[in-house]
């Protein structure tokens, strides 16, 4: 009887847990795209990471997610169409390797600015 159930749980936590957690980050990347948008802000060199870490993040959390919840009422499109699957999951890597080299630049021009040698700060620029 437990093991009947569990398709269920697993479709209630996928349709009310992870659309929380869908709505907050799309959500918070707005906001965090609205904050470096600030004329403060905007003069920062490092503020152009931030702001295409929050792009590449909501088009990532847009090209994982709906088609997951899209499979909670209707057929799974990745089981019908061998293209569909795999020009998803090609997005998918795309996407989440686009939000860790934004990060890695961003942090990398955190690092060239903090130097004390003049030629490699202006290398934050």
């Amino acid at each position: 009887m437990a093991v009947t159930i569990l398709p269920f749980v697993q479709q209630v936590i996928t349709r009310y847990g992870i659309t929380i957690y869908f709505a907050l980050g799309v959500i918070g990347n707005i906001c965090n795209f609205m904050m470096f948008m600030r004329p403060l802000y905007r003069r920062m060199p490092g503020s152009i990471y931030f702001r295409s870490l929050s792009i590449f993040s909501i088009i990532y959390l847009f090209w994982v997610f709906v088609p997951l919840f899209n499979t909670l009422d209707h057929a799974d499109a990745q089981l019908q169409s061998l293209l569909y699957c795999k020009i998803k999951s090609y997005g998918s890597h795309v996407f989440g390797q686009c939000i860790r080299s934004v990060v890695v630049f961003a942090c990398a021009d955190r690092f060239f600015l903090t130097r004390t040698n003049v030629r490699i700060r202006s290398l934050s620029s």
